[in-house]
């Protein structure tokens, strides 16, 4: 009963979100395509999968520090490999946007994006037990999202990522040794491929995992370490930290043009906002830095004192998506461990979960590509699905808070009853 009752939720989590991505069809029907621009990168880029091409490149001659290259070298080991089965001459300007639109280009990138959004739906359903049309359902919810829309079009890499730190939010707590090991291993990957997945290993921070942390230390700072010696040296960690610094300039300043479209990060919504109503950058900066720093003690609340496991993962994520000033819409594929964990523990459709899931349908679900704040300036502008993303995340992060702060007071009640 339990288990049809979890089939409920997820079906209906599901529906609405296909619903959803229909609506958003049609409407790019009715605008004769041209509302396509507000939903994949239309400024100039190379080839496609651009974002996995342009790091095969750096991967190729195996010194991606030369370039502008801002991934740990893990990513450029793995890499190296599919520079191996595509053509093309790698160092010669922009010609990996030419090997991209190659016939083995195309089949190497579809290739690699299929296989690792199949694993991610795989384990999305094992983990909630769906058969048939519930895993059907569930993973073209999932893959018809603005988040992997924007991901797979961009070609990122998050989702190899994702895939490793699904591996370790689901499997850490496992009473079975050697599967505990290979999560704690999944997250030194997820690290050793983004960076930022490094925040999950406060899921750590308690007596019950003392030792899995100095383990996820452990594989960590290896697999960090480790692989800059096969890409040019240890003293590339200093070129990979100021090609981060300048890409995040760029990305603060709108050096390149880009627009405030695509990006969900609070620097970039402040900026937007601040531009419309004619505030001074400073002041919007100001103000950025606050709700960071708000966001920062809002997450560590929520880990530290919720015992609900979707909970900390999402509070977590808010630190992918939210923080890094060149965080795009496509960090939100991360919620996808929430919205799992969440559907996993609170499988029946009662007050506290129908909330969340309204929220998680407003981050993750498609609405027609309209776009705010055109008199800015910038090639993208933010689009309906950004900005109600953006918003409905705050609200959620809210909402946990004075949840858990509810909690506290009552326990604290009831141990000054006893």
């Amino acid at each position: 009963m339990i288990l049809e009752k979890k089939r409920l939720a997820v079906r209906w989590y599901s529906i609405c979100l296909i619903i959803l991505a229909t609506v958003a069809l049609a409407y790019l029907a009715i605008s004769n395509g041209q509302a396509i621009q507000y939903m994949t990168w239309t400024y100039d880029t190379a080839g496609i999968y651009p974002d996995l091409f342009e790091s095969i490149r750096g991967a190729a001659d195996l010194h991606p520090y030369e370039g502008k290259s801002i991934y740990p070298p893990l990513t450029y080991l793995i890499l190296w490999i599919f520079s191996k089965m595509v053509p093309g001459d790698y160092s010669a300007g922009f010609a990996f946007g030419e090997a991209s639109v190659t016939p083995n280009g195309v089949l190497v990138g579809t290739m690699f994006f299929l296989v690792s959004t199949g694993v991610v739906c795989a384990m999305a359903a094992n983990k909630l037990s769906l058969k048939g049309i519930d895993v059907v359902l569930y993973s073209v919810a999932f893959v018809s999202s603005p988040a992997y829309v924007f991901m797979l079009e961009r070609g990122n890499i998050v989702i190899l990522s994702l895939l490793f730190l699904m591996l370790f939010v689901f499997n850490y707590n496992s009473e079975n040794t050697v599967i505990r090991n290979l999560a704690l291993l999944s997250l030194a990957i997820a690290t050793g491929l983004k960076l930022y997945p490094v925040f999950f290993g406060l899921l750590l921070l308690n007596k019950k995992h003392k030792e899995d942390a100095v383990k996820a230390i452990v594989y960590g700072v290896a697999l960090f370490i480790l692989p800059f010696a096969g890409t040019g040296g240890i003293q590339n960690i200093a070129k990979m930290l100021q090609n981060i610094t300048d890409i995040s300039a760029d990305t603060i300043n709108n050096a390149k043009g880009f627009g405030y479209g695509f990006k969900v990060n609070i620097s970039n919504i402040c900026q937007a906002f601040g531009e419309k109503m004619k505030v001074q950058s400073s002041t919007t900066d100001w103000i950025a830095g606050v709700l960071m720093l708000i966001l920062l003690c809002m997450v560590i609340f929520v880990v530290f004192i919720s015992r609900q496991e979707w909970e900390k993962a999402y509070a977590l994520c808010m630190v992918l998506t939210l923080i890094p000033t060149f965080s795009w819409i496509y960090n939100e594929i991360y919620l996808l461990i929430p919205i799992t964990l969440l559907l996993y523990e609170r499988p029946e459709l009662k007050k506290n979960t129908v909330l969340p899931l309204i929220l998680m349908m407003l981050i993750m679900g498609e609405f027609p590509y309209i776009s705010l704040f055109n008199s800015l300036e910038g090639y993208h502008k933010i689009s309906l699905s950004t900005m109600l993303g953006n918003a409905s995340m705050w609200v959620l992060m809210i909402y946990l808070v004075a949840e858990n702060f509810g909690k506290l007071k009552m326990w604290s009640k009831t141990k000054e009853g006893m």
